[in-house]
């Protein structure tokens, strides 16, 4: 038989490495040889019917070891379903995949199989597939695939993005749910996500209320629902009541998400008492909808993004340190979710000083490109400070140690710190501007005062191995007048657009959300 072969790298291995926490620790020590488990990315497979993209199975293998596994070869069997499945379009007792030479200790790779239903399956015929192997020198584990003629299709309804909602007001969001595949869902689970800014109004005993976090917006608060109503086909239910979110006194750049399950589930946690929330059915399914609804939350706020200088003191020769800061007062915290223009520090270093120790946060600054050049070369006039973790929460402050060598020459002298975004923009969201700069001032020993940096011309980098010349150094303001240039970006600050969208892992699925350069 001749194989069509596919290879899913990345999402498989990725897979593969998550479900290694829950395999047996003492499965390699029950053969003489390397332990192979098939990894599945979903055990439980419907097929819509009618024919749509067909589902697949996709799986990965995870080597317990010890060493690596030889000639792997890996096999699904279809006896048991062959009168109504085919696939990748073959009617087969066996579909074999080649061997796979070597196969190292963790995870690896796999393959993906394309699985349809004959024409006249009647829905929900069932079935099992058995996927197993062999291994020269090791044992490979086997793993059963449910296939079922029909597919539940639960999706959530689109929710308008909001702005100028102020803190201490409630939003209402109507929440729908919609099975739009051909079989019924017998229960189902909402997941419910806002960020900090946010709260639930209402709790429900039906609902499991915790903080989680995520990678990009520190905690989470979450509402895990269930719901054992039964979902037919080509319908939507809603929500008894819509979904009440208290706007708190730190909101600023907030979001709401929610995804939906088939799975009824039984969490623990649950409330006790008959306050449930109901789903009531809601007419014909919505199409055009999503497993995963988000909305994003724009609140009528502020934040106060302070610069905070340092002064320093030396003799020519000497490296002395300096720390430069960013801070947030509030009220709002701060994660700049709709730009990738984010909190930055424009760091403009004293007259007669050079930066020879440099943070890797921070990095020289481009005057024509207006963002970081992603280097960290000594000497330069401007660096530009952009924190890797840009969430500021209310009273939150990102440090950055510089280490400035006092040249021959140099007389006292003042640099400055100016608070800004990573292009050089203005934050909109900051409505006070008179702590926006702060001054780095070096005290010589011995020698007297340079007039130090002033606001009125572009900088340029200094030729001499001795960093900026003792005489004075300006710089652009370019937190008022800064603009991006149409080439140009910080290899510091990840562009969204480098990804095509930010994003969320939320809810063991993907979240995405789009940012936009400012002009």
């Amino acid at each position: 038989m001749t194989n069509r072969q596919r290879k899913v790298g990345a999402v498989l291995a990725a897979f593969a490495a998550a479900v290694a926490a829950w395999l047996p620790t003492t499965s390699a020590q029950a053969a003489d040889g390397p332990v192979v488990h098939i990894s599945v990315w979903n055990d439980d497979i419907g097929i819509p019917i009618p024919a749509q993209d067909p589902p697949q199975i996709s799986w990965g293998l995870y080597n317990d070891g010890p060493g690596a596994a030889k000639d792997v070869t890996i096999k699904a069997d279809f006896s048991k379903v062959k009168d109504w499945v085919t696939a990748d379009g073959e009617s087969v007792d066996t579909y074999t995949w080649s061997t796979i030479a070597n196969v190292k200790e963790g995870s690896n790779a796999g393959y993906i199989l394309d699985l349809r239903a004959k024409p006249g399956t009647p829905l929900g015929t069932k079935g099992t597939v058995t996927l197993s192997g062999t291994s020269s020198n090791g044992t490979v584990v086997s793993t059963d695939v449910e296939v079922t003629a029909g597919n539940v299709e639960l999706s959530v309804n689109r929710l308008t993005d909001r702005k100028g909602d102020k803190p201490g007001s409630t939003i209402e969001n109507p929440v729908t749910i919609s099975n739009t595949g051909s079989l019924p869902a017998h229960g189902a689970q909402l997941q419910m996500r806002t960020t900090v800014g946010l709260s639930y109004a209402d709790r429900y005993s039906n609902c499991v209320y915790s903080t989680v976090r995520d990678p990009d917006y520190q905690a989470t608060q979450q509402a895990l629902c269930t719901f054992d109503t039964v979902l037919e086909p080509g319908k939507r239910y809603r929500l008894q009541q819509p979904v009440k979110l208290d706007v708190g006194s730190q909101a600023l750049f907030e979001y709401f998400q929610d995804d939906v399950l088939a799975s009824p589930g039984d969490p623990a946690g649950m409330l006790s008492g008959d306050n449930k929330l109901s789903l009531v059915e809601d007419g014909p399914a919505t199409p055009g909808g999503s497993k995963t609804g988000r909305q994003v939350i724009t609140v009528d706020s502020t934040a106060d993004m302070v610069a905070g200088g340092d002064k320093a003191k030396g003799a020519p020769g000497d490296v002395v340190p300096v720390d430069i800061s960013l801070s947030n007062e509030g009220p709002g915290w701060v994660h700049y979710n709709l730009s990738d223009d984010q909190p930055a520090l424009l760091f403009t270093v004293p007259t007669g000083t050079k930066a020879v120790e440099i943070p890797k946060e921070c990095s020289v600054w481009s005057e024509e490109a207006q963002a970081g050049s992603g280097e960290q070369t000594p000497g330069a006039p401007q660096y530009v400070c952009d924190p890797h973790d840009n969430t500021f929460a209310v009273g939150d402050t990102r440090t950055f140690h510089f280490g400035l060598k006092i040249r021959k020459g140099a007389k006292t002298t003042t640099g400055e710190v100016k608070a800004m975004t990573a292009y050089g923009n203005v934050m909109t969201f900051d409505h006070n501007h008179a702590n926006d700069t702060a001054a780095v001032t070096v005290k010589v020993k011995g020698a007297g005062s340079d007039t130090g940096a002033s606001p009125s011309a572009s900088a340029t980098t200094s030729g001499s191995d001795d960093g900026n010349a003792p005489t004075t150094q300006t710089v652009a303001d370019t937190a008022a007048t800064g603009s991006l240039a149409s080439t140009g970006s910080s290899s510091v600050l990840p562009v969204a657009a480098a990804v095509g969208a930010g994003a969320l892992l939320v809810g063991g699925g993907l979240v995405f959300v789009v940012r936009r350069r400012k002009a």
